[in-house]
């Protein structure tokens, strides 16, 4: 991924744009193409019928080189994701307890794996406090790659000062970002 000035950072991937500087978005409306229609229609049917998740689709779309990334519209890549379905039945399992509590203060494991990962770059070994416990759900970096993700893991919004995320954040001192990571990229802040 390249940073801002063009230098590159082989812990990012090339898609995980958040916290980079990227120009104005469009935020403009527009008609769909029948052929846009057809590929969300048939992604969501795959979701639907339990043949491939949001999580298998998303890896699926990372792991597409920096090239085609890039060349390919929206939807293209959601056909290339698309493309790669299973079926594999996901059996009971209970929940990871839950480690921390509203108040509690978190760090965010400063790690670089390969592979589909739910939590941001720009996040990694920052500090921030627990804002609450949002619930139990299958691992979404295990789902990406047709397994079950349990046990389900303890999923918390974390808050974050935006001066501690961006060491050049010219805003309000009190400004905030809150996120949403899951318990096994948190650990008890020193």
């Amino acid at each position: 991924m390249r940073e801002a000035g063009g230098s590159f950072d082989p812990r990012r991937s090339h898609h995980d744009m958040g916290g980079l500087p990227a120009g104005p978005v469009e935020a403009s409306e527009h008609e769909y193409a029948l052929w846009e229609k057809r590929v969300d229609a048939i992604l969501s049917l795959l979701f639907k019928k339990g043949l491939m998740t949001v999580d298998e689709m998303r890896r699926n779309i990372e792991s597409l080189g920096a090239d085609a990334y890039d060349r390919m519209s929206y939807y293209g890549r959601w056909i290339e994701a698309g493309a790669r379905t299973r079926a594999e039945p996901m059996p009971a399992s209970d929940a990871v307890e839950a480690r921390f509590r509203a108040g509690d203060r978190v760090s965010v494991r400063e790690a670089y794996p390969l592979g589909h990962v739910r939590t941001p770059f720009y996040a990694r070994g920052k500090s921030g406090v627990v804002e609450r416990l949002c619930g139990f759900y299958p691992n979404p970096e295990e789902r990406a790659y047709a397994r079950s993700g349990l046990p389900k893991q303890p999923l918390y919004r974390v808050r974050f000062r935006e001066a501690d995320l961006w060491p050049d954040f010219a805003g309000e001192a009190r400004d905030t970002v809150d996120i949403e990571i899951y318990q096994h990229w948190l650990e008890a802040a020193q």
